[in-house]
């Protein structure tokens, strides 16, 4: 068996990771490259492998930079199967179509051609064979997989790969825990060799109980100013757990006012698809709403159309506007920040990671001057964060997630930047003892 490391190299986004085994070629993820132009310009490179040959894909979770560049795929000539969850499927849908449409504004505003089309989405979707948690597929003679909940989003997954006698386990990305809506990650006793994400490795997070509270704050002080807050939100997951907890405080509160705004067509039909795949969510929250109404959305005014978001401008404050995308890079909340990013009784909140090069990572690290489409902003808004809302294990979690896996050879740290696969590379050698490699882009490991 052989790893060839295509994406997610010391960096976040772009994960893309080809086995070959039992004469067969399998990709997990096949996600885009986002942050920088340089970044984004990498999604256009030919693949380094014949897309055309390629057997199976593992799509473990519908985040774009672990699907975005499956039409791309499709378009240079793969026909083979595609193994994701239900819920993975539904979603990467909604999340490629989104991402369709961004680019082709984006081709027609900047005159180049867009990295995919429609069909290829479609051609693409045709190919998704849909499995269960724990179920166990024989994908191919001799080689086995099973996709096992991985707590992150709504149907991921980690996936182990048996084959040529080893068990090969991906972890994809690993959910911080406890989750409102989703189960903790599942354990595994037993894998050879594990590529694990590092996109916490070095961070603890703040306490997950702290949180509403952190929340209530932040929303009472735009009530006090009469301002606007700004949360730039990922459609999937991170957009919920926030319309639980709003819901939460409005039970309290009362919430006649702020308004509150969901901004977001994708996040909208994401939200949908919770109800749909009840199954998927932690058993708390399925006792707790058994009517399968996990978000109050009866509370939140929810647009669609352009002119929609427009008259948000002119609804009075104070209003607390939820949209995308969740890295400031693109979507809707970059014409509210042109609105409201100036005016320092405002506020914007992160809630989700800060790719380098994105507009969301400048703001988040403190930047007062940004530009968007082109024109100067000075950013006077307060600018909060609350770490808590992040989707992925922190430092300790991914530590006591490892420590289940006894024998494990060789540990690959992936989807990091390097700062915080160094600090997780050093944990898991002082407290695990097992050997971990930092792998580049290109670079291959033949297992045994």
């Amino acid at each position: 068996m052989r790893i060839s490391f295509f994406g997610g190299t010391r960096e976040v986004t772009g994960s893309n990771f080809l086995i070959e085994s039992a004469g067969k070629l399998i990709l997990f993820d096949c996600g885009l490259f986002q942050g920088s132009k340089s970044s984004e310009e990498r999604n256009y490179s030919p693949f380094p492998y014949d897309a055309s040959k390629i057997d199976f894909v593992i799509v473990c979770h519908a985040h774009l930079d672990h699907t975005g560049r499956l039409p791309k795929l499709a378009r240079e000539g793969f026909r083979g199967k595609i193994f994701a969850t239900a819920p993975t499927k539904e979603l990467a849908e909604l999340v490629l179509d989104d991402s369709e449409k961004l680019m082709e504004e984006k081709a027609e505003r900047e005159n180049v051609q867009p990295l995919y089309e429609k069909g290829d989405i479609e051609r693409i979707l045709e190919l998704f064979e849909t499995i269960s948690y724990d179920e166990t597929v024989e994908v191919s003679p001799g080689i086995k997989l099973t996709l096992k909940n991985a707590g992150h989003i709504l149907g991921s997954a980690f996936a182990v790969l048996e084959a040529d006698g080893i068990c090969l386990t991906y972890t994809s990305d690993l959910g911080n825990v406890p989750s409102l809506l989703l189960n903790p990650p599942e354990h595994i006793t037993s894998a050879d060799y594990i590529i694990c994400e590092s996109t916490y490795g070095g961070r603890i997070h703040e306490d997950v109980a702290k949180r509403k509270t952190k929340l209530a704050e932040i929303i009472n002080n735009t009530t006090r100013q009469n301002g606007v807050l700004m949360i730039p939100s990922f459609a999937i997951e991170r957009t919920q757990e926030l319309l639980h907890d709003i819901e939460d405080f409005c039970s309290i509160e009362g919430c006649e006012k702020p308004t509150f705004y969901l901004d977001s067509p994708l996040a909208q039909k994401a939200t949908a698809l919770f109800s749909k795949y009840p199954e998927y969510l932690s058993s708390t929250i399925r006792k707790s709403h058994r009517d399968n109404n996990f978000f109050g959305l009866e509370r939140i005014h929810l647009t669609n159309t352009v002119e929609e978001s427009k008259q948000i401008e002119l609804a009075p404050n104070p209003k607390v506007i939820i949209a995308g995308s969740g890295m400031m890079n693109g979507g809707r909340i970059l014409h509210h920040l042109l609105n409201f990013a100036e005016d320092g009784k405002n506020s914007i909140l992160i809630v989700g990671y800060q790719a380098q090069g994105t507009l969301g990572r400048r703001i988040f690290e403190g930047h007062r001057e940004v530009k968007i489409y082109g024109k100067k902003v000075v950013v006077n808004a307060q600018v909060k964060s609350i770490g808590s809302y992040s989707a992925h294990a922190d430092m300790p979690q991914l530590i006591d997630w490892l420590s289940y896996s006894k024998n494990v050879k060789r540990i690959f740290l992936t989807h990091g930047e390097v700062d915080q696969q160094l600090t997780l590379a050093g944990k898991i050698k002082l407290e695990l003892g097992k050997q971990v490699i930092i792998p580049q882009m290109g670079e291959y490991h033949d297992l045994y």
